[in-house]
């Protein structure tokens, strides 16, 4: 004895008939199954945002693998425990689409990268420009010579040698000292 299906996806089931409507349900079926796989590839680190795409984390300069601790948090903002770094303040398309050093200050670290709704262009954040007090971007800045706790404080509270307040896109990152310190070693890595 057959059972009739009177609602939801059993009753349209139920009332296909015919070659075309079996082609349309295997047709959907393939896209469904398609679009699930899609989700599934797309977030490989699975539930750590560690594979962002697009103008978020490395985006366009995503590199794949990292050498070190420090070059990944530069890379994709991904501390060493595979979390996003959290920030207390920065541009809001950052806390939509995600992003990290290198979207701003470029993957040789020279800066000059215009971003959006910024009223500077990021700096130089090379190792060597920064301690030598090379003109970081701006004007103003010319002449500033960081020390290692000034990069801190600028990663962490955006605050320039002098004491000013950087400009509002540069993050405030909420970051450990240990990945702090992996950052800064990366930042001589790069000059």
């Amino acid at each position: 004895m057959e059972q009739k299906a009177t609602n939801g996806l059993f009753a349209t089931l139920s009332k296909m008939s015919g070659e075309k409507s079996r082609r349309t349900l295997w047709w959907g079926l393939g896209l469904l199954v398609l679009g699930i796989a899609g989700v599934i590839l797309s977030n490989p680190g699975g539930g750590h945002m560690s594979s962002f795409s697009g103008w978020g984390a490395g985006g366009i300069y995503d590199k794949g693998s990292y050498a070190s601790n420090g070059e990944r948090i530069y890379y994709l903002g991904i501390d060493g425990e595979g979390e996003r770094i959290p920030f207390r303040s920065g541009p809001h398309w950052l806390r939509m689409m995600g992003g990290s050093c290198v979207n701003c200050h470029g993957p040789d670290g020279k800066g000059g990268l215009p971003v959006m709704m910024g009223t500077h262009l990021p700096g130089d954040v090379r190792y060597s420009a920064l301690v030598s007090g090379e003109d970081h971007g701006e004007e103003e800045d010319e002449g500033q010579a960081y020390t290692d706790d000034d990069i801190r404080r600028a990663v962490r509270n955006g605050v320039e040698p002098s004491g000013e307040r950087m400009d509002r896109t540069m993050p405030r990152w909420k970051i450990s000292d240990e990945d702090l310190d992996d950052l800064l070693d990366y930042l001589k890595e790069l000059g």
